[in-house]
């Protein structure tokens, strides 16, 4: 089966039907020398296979952050002597950062709140101040 086959194909030109035959490529100038095709050979395989061969750049990143992680972990591990103490870092580490990010948050959606009621306020104030204006 061949994929493609779209550059192999014949032309038509649409004015005059008549089938243009793509012109022949003399590639045969003598006996080749058999390391040089056999060489020339390995260099096209390669070529093909590359190109064929190709992964997505975004698979790419998430092997390599996962072996990056996979990694830190062997070397927090050997750090600390053991699997279980250096898990117990990671899990230590991993609940402050998720006590920090709470708080954060909280934080924020305070913030957040008293702005909105801030702007509520500000609003009621001005359509008070508009209606009171007219009458």
């Amino acid at each position: 089966m061949e994929f493609w086959k779209y550059r192999r194909r014949t032309v038509v030109d649409p004015i005059d039907p008549v089938v243009i035959q793509p012109a022949p490529v003399i590639t045969d100038l003598g006996p080749p020398d058999r390391k040089t095709a056999f060489d020339q050979g390995v260099k096209l395989g390669r070529k093909q296979e590359r190109s064929r061969h190709h992964g997505h750049p975004l698979m790419k990143l998430t092997v390599a952050l996962v072996a990056i992680a996979g990694a830190a972990g062997l070397a927090l591990a050997a750090h600390e002597g053991s699997f279980s103490r250096g898990g117990a870092v990671v899990d230590r580490n991993l609940a402050t950062a998720t006590d920090n990010a709470q708080l954060s948050a909280a934080n924020a959606a305070a913030q957040a709140g008293q702005a909105v009621k801030e702007a509520g306020d500000t609003v009621a104030k001005k359509i008070t101040d508009a209606t009171g204006a007219k009458h």
